[in-house]
């Protein structure tokens, strides 16, 4: 038997293909490298080489045509068929594999998005495929936008970000809204239709922190429009910030998508004379290849959102 195991250590699964083709076209070298789709001197040769390197008689020869198998031979073809249709059905499993879709992808994602745009998106994902886990982080837009530029992050949903020029990324937009102040009915902007920014100067804002690109893109704003506002304040709870806004003095620079998230009793959301958009796209890294459940996810925002 071991000088068997060494036969077939100096056998590759195409040397094998070759012996076991042979003798299923009886022995007619023709046929066999027609269904083998080489030459016949080359089958030839091969076979030559094959009980060289084996240092083995794996066939009878008649008048210089193969005719049949020696002993040896027979015992090689018999494992020969075993081990081709292991090895095929593994291809199959291993072909089989590759193509379903699971795993775990982690996509970042900003809460109030979250919240405004994808939790119905979220759960048709999952329902969907429960084989693809998808792990959302939820940070503020600039913190993730930053996460992306480091390699931290792969995929994630940002606001109004450069990285669409960015050619290490694959970016297509999802959603495009705008920006308004939502305020208590009795704040004295309430009754305006819209706002121009010059009407902010002297109001109090209460504004997500600085680890949201709205927080940048506000101050922006305000800088470009050369605004002196009363009063100033952070925090990182949009529910939070909402809440303060039933004052009469403050008012919030939130997204219109957000109007049946909240409690809109004695709230109204004022729109800008000159819109200000809010510009959601997904973004995921450029890379060599994807796991099969990147490629879900990316599929899935492409059917979904296109």
């Amino acid at each position: 038997m071991t000088e068997y195991v060494r036969c077939f250590e100096n056998m590759n699964i195409l040397q094998l293909k070759y012996i076991v083709a042979v003798v299923e076209n009886d022995f007619n070298i023709t046929q066999a490298s027609k269904e083998l789709f080489i030459s016949q001197p080359a089958l030839s040769k091969c076979i030559t080489q094959i009980e060289k390197d084996v240092n083995l008689m794996i066939f009878e020869r008649h008048k210089g045509r193969l005719s049949g198998l020696t002993p040896d031979g027979q015992l090689i073809f018999e494992h020969a068929k075993k081990i081709i249709t292991d090895f095929d059905d593994m291809m199959r499993l291993i072909e089989q594999r590759s193509k379903v879709e699971e795993g775990e992808v982690v996509i970042g994602i900003p809460p109030l998005v979250i919240t405004a745009l994808f939790a119905d998106f979220l759960n048709f994902v999952m329902e969907k495929n429960p084989r693809v886990r998808i792990k959302v982080l939820e940070y503020g837009g600039h913190i993730l936008d930053e996460m992306m530029g480091n390699e931290k992050l792969d995929f994630s949903v940002l606001v109004d970000t450069e990285k669409v020029n960015d050619p290490r990324f694959v970016t297509f937009p999802v959603h495009i809204g705008q920006f308004a102040m939502y305020m208590g009915v009795n704040n004295q902007l309430a009754s305006k239709k819209s706002l121009r920014w010059s009407d902010l100067n002297g109001a109090s804002v209460g504004i997500v922190d600085e680890s949201y690109t709205t927080y940048h893109l506000f101050h922006k704003y305000i800088k470009d429009n050369c605004i002196r506002l009363n009063t100033v304040y952070t925090a990182y709870s949009s529910d939070y910030l909402f809440a303060t806004i039933r004052n009469d003095r403050n008012m919030t620079l939130m997204p219109e998508d957000i109007n049946g998230i909240f409690d809109m009793k004695g709230i109204v959301a004022v729109p800008f004379e000159i819109p200000v958009k809010w510009e959601v796209s997904f973004i995921y890294r450029k890379k060599n290849s994807y796991s099969t459940a990147e490629k879900y996810l990316i599929d899935s925002f492409r059917s979904y959102f296109i």
